[in-house]
């Protein structure tokens, strides 16, 4: 039996690694439609959401720790990532990784990428940014924004996804750098630059982050 779920989690570990290593892949701005129903077609029967409403297309993945979290080896874990096409072109491409840690009531432990071509009103940081954290200090995940200007790094890092948390055994995965390790340093060394002190006395465990 156990070997049976040793090879669930790396069946479904490998899955959101193929999603993730394609989404990313693609380029706001640039990458057409067309590529993008390839990637649903790749991965057809991890699609959760799909639909097209005139010039816009959205297709989502989902892959779960179902068995692992119904057998209670692990809290529920989810993987998630989703494009939106305008016009035939990718201008959005999300991704996810949460884990229900109970670390805070009212938000699950999680990384989360939002990729966009121009950022929207409601997610504009300064018009010069091209790579930020939206993210309160000491909340257990974080949120990378960039868009199409970032350079090839901070896509490598928004994109660097620890996907050990969707299968990890036992509780753990409890603070942001767990998710994204490369975009949480960059994260401490843009509140340094910014005369916060990084997270202060904030994620008292951080010394254990790679």
């Amino acid at each position: 039996m156990m070997l049976g779920f040793v090879i669930y989690a790396f069946t479904i570990k490998a899955t959101a690694s193929a999603i993730l290593r394609d989404v990313s892949g693609l380029r706001v701005g640039v990458s057409p439609l067309q590529q993008v129903e390839k990637i649903a077609a790749r991965h057809k029967h991890w699609i959760q959401e799909k639909s097209c409403h005139g010039a816009n297309c959205w297709v989502a993945f989902e892959v779960y720790n179902t068995w692992l979290f119904r057998l209670k080896l692990e809290p529920i874990a989810r993987f998630r990532a989703s494009v939106n096409t305008s016009d035939g072109i990718v201008d959005y491409i999300g991704v996810e990784l949460s884990r229900d840690t109970q670390a805070f009531p009212t938000h699950p432990s999680a990384g989360e990428t939002s990729e966009y071509l121009t950022y929207p009103v409601s997610a504009r940081h300064e018009e010069s940014e091209t790579y930020w954290f939206p993210t309160p200090v000491g909340k257990p995940y974080l949120r990378v924004a960039l868009t199409a200007k970032a350079d090839a790094v901070q896509r490598q890092h928004a994109y660097a996804y620890s996907l050990t948390c969707l299968v990890k055994p036992g509780r753990g995965c409890d603070l942001p750098c767990d998710y994204l390790p490369l975009a949480w340093h960059d994260w401490e060394a843009e509140l340094n630059k910014e005369g916060w002190n990084g997270f202060g006395g904030y994620y008292s465990m951080r010394a254990r982050c790679p």
